[in-house]
């Protein structure tokens, strides 16, 4: 007989054995179960992420699979229809006759569907995009920077009878055409339509997707062809249809950088016509353009430059150099035709009227090394080459190491643009080294002298011309040694006698300059001499009066004196009119300075009668005293000099 007590101790083991022996069955009841799942089941988890975030409605007429048990059964969903979104207007966004994929039954579970060897029949897709860069296909780009967004693991693709429209409204390009992918002809898209309102014809083609492994590198090629850009890209994905990973060689031609901005959206501007290629590698939300070449206009360049997506800014490293640079050609026609009907309406001016307003400016910051060997001009200039560095940090633009060679001599310093707050502020600290005054004034060789300067301006404005109308500060130009025509030397010192002395014996005869300062205060704008004053060993003169930035006009008026005997001396003083792209010069009463060097007879007896007239009394003495200095004592001009510069 059993005993009782053994069959006790034992029933715990054996409840136990059956516990986990009807686990393993249940679960290997679901595992087979899975296996079966009726295609149905699908239907739902398919609406879900089709409809995606948006509202939209979505309609799937039936779902079924082509075997009874696996566990990545091929799904064929029948009569799709997704609406557009209600923002995209009325209509569908896709609808499809049928579209077949293997899909995995544990991924569908776990909410990671990838689905493989597809099969698209009878595909129509509109693409909308509106103007503020909002898509239809994509509810929301929620990746982190850097990341990559998730691509479907396709081995194979095939897609018959099908057709596509894109519409761009941010880009202003429109196209709609037919798209085929099968094993013979691989993948290809054709369109034709417009851009910014001229016919277009896009063309993209890719191999065929037929048991490849969907890692491996996926050639392309595209193409986008119209008056208004003609755009051509080949290279390769780092996987099937992977767009977030891939390299390619680019080529551009444009009537403007600012048509080729319209695809990449890189904040480009308006250029005169474009003929560039590029190396480019693209990864996540990163761009990283290797290698860059071309011509803007007349204007040719190298360069490189990383473009990275970080802390929803966009961060650029840059650098570029133009061989020849033209700065007209880094505007527009329409740019170009604006400065040109301003310059007819107030005139030629010195001062540029380059845009510095960065409200429109979005979330870029960045560093970029420039040089340009050889600058060109329309018209004759001092400028030869530049080259520096220039930081963007939140509105806030600091060029540095800043260095501009002239014909003679170089301008070094920074320039700082500050829009993180108010109006722009624009302020400059430029030293001026060696360059010849007759270069930078075109004097011919009235004075020759190397000079040195200091140009230390800040202003408010939209363009650098506006904040500098209002600007505050200093700007100073001196030289210490040279020589001064003799002519000009006395009647600086209104010495009448000596002039006409030289005009007749020796009209090429000089005389040596001890110093010359020409420093200004700024106080809105307006320039005041601080002081304007030129020695040399024949005479000593200062000037008085104003330069407005605003109008760019010039009243100087300098006064002088004779360091010998003067026995008639000049009445008028010299006087500096006009503005400053074309400053006029009045010599004595003699005219314009070029006329001076070769008076008339007439010129010579007006000037003399007059100033005799005063010498005896007779017309107005006051002037006659005003004229010149009496007594005039040589200037301190080491100690004015520095002063200037300080």
């Amino acid at each position: 007989m059993v005993d009782i007590a053994e069959i006790t101790r034992e029933s715990p083991y054996r409840k136990l054995r059956i516990i986990i022996a009807t686990c393993l069955v249940v679960l290997l009841s679901a595992i087979l179960l899975l296996g079966a799942v009726p295609a149905g089941i699908f239907k739902s988890v398919i609406k879900e992420k089709l409809q995606g975030t948006a509202e939209r409605e979505v309609t799937i007429g039936t779902v079924t699979r082509d075997s009874f048990f696996s566990y990545a059964p091929v799904i064929t969903i029948h009569n799709l229809r997704v609406a557009q979104p209600a923002w995209a207007g009325e209509g569908d966004f896709l609808r499809l006759k049928s579209v077949s994929a293997r899909l995995s039954v544990f991924e569908v579970l776990t909410g990671n569907t990838q689905p493989d060897r597809v099969t698209v029949e009878g595909l129509e897709i509109a693409l909308v995009r509106d103007e503020d860069g909002r898509s239809n296909w994509n509810d929301q780009d929620d990746r982190k920077d850097g990341a990559e967004a998730s691509t479907p693991v396709l081995t194979d693709l095939d897609v018959a009878h099908s057709r596509f429209s894109y519409v761009d409204h941010k880009r202003g390009l429109s196209l709609a055409g037919p798209i085929l992918v099968n094993s013979r002809n691989g993948l290809r898209a054709e369109g034709r339509g417009t851009f910014l309102k001229s016919s277009a014809v896009m063309a993209f083609t890719g191999g065929p997707i037929t048991g490849i492994d969907p890692e491996a590198g996926y050639p392309f090629q595209l193409s986008l062809q119209s008056p208004a850009l003609e755009l051509k890209a080949k290279g390769e994905m780092q996987g099937v249809l992977n767009t977030d990973r891939f390299v390619a060689t680019l080529s551009a031609r444009a009537p403007t950088l600012k048509n080729l901005d319209r695809i990449v959206e890189a904040g480009l501007f308006g250029t005169q016509k474009i003929d560039l290629q590029a190396d480019i590698r693209h990864q996540g939300k990163d761009w990283y353009i290797e290698k860059l070449n071309g011509s803007i206009g007349r204007s040719s360049l190298t360069g490189k430059a990383d473009v990275l997506k970080r802390d929803g800014r966009t961060k650029i490293d840059a650098s570029i150099k133009f061989a020849t640079l033209d700065f007209n050609d880094l505007a527009d026609d329409e740019g170009l035709a604006k400065a040109a009907a301003l310059t007819r309406r107030i005139g030629p001016r010195v001062i540029p009227n380059t845009r510095i307003n960065l409200s429109k400016m979005g979330p870029t910051d960045g560093q970029m090394t420039f040089t340009v060997d050889r600058l060109l001009s329309r018209r004759d200039t001092i400028f030869r080459s530049v080259r520096g560095k220039l930081s963007l940090d939140h509105k806030l633009i600091d060029m540095t190491d800043l260095v501009i060679v002239l014909k003679s001599g170089r301008m070094v310093g920074t320039v700082r643009v500050d829009h993180r707050s108010g109006a722009p502020k624009f302020s400059t600290d430029l030293t001026l080294r060696g360059a010849s005054l007759s270069d930078l004034i075109g004097n011919d060789d009235i004075v020759t002298a190397k000079m040195r300067g200091r140009i230390l301006l800040s202003g408010t404005g939209d363009t650098v011309r506006s904040a500098l109308e209002k600007a505050n500060g200093r700007a100073a130009m001196v030289a210490s040694g040279g020589s001064v025509r003799a002519t000009a030397a006395h009647v600086l010192g209104q010495n009448l006698g000596a002039a006409v002395q030289e005009i007749i014996g020796n009209p090429e005869a000089r005389v040596p300059l001890r110093c010359l300062v020409a420093s200004f205060t700024a106080r809105n704008g307006i320039l005041t001499p601080a002081p304007l004053a030129i020695d040399t060993s024949v005479s000593v003169g200062r000037g008085q009066g104003r330069i407005a930035l605003k109008g760019e006009t010039v009243s100087l008026i300098l006064r002088g004196g004779a360091k010998g005997k003067s026995a008639l001396r000049i009445v008028d003083p010299i006087k500096i009119s006009g503005t400053l792209n074309a400053p006029d010069v009045s010599v004595a009463g003699l005219g314009k300075a070029r006329d001076a060097e070769k008076p008339s007879l007439g010129d010579v007896l007006k000037v003399a009668t007059k100033s005799i007239g005063s010498a005896l009394g007779i017309g107005d003495s006051d002037e006659q005293k005003e004229a010149f200095m009496q007594k005039p004592k040589s200037l301190d001009c080491d100690a004015i000099v520095a002063d200037a510069m300080r």
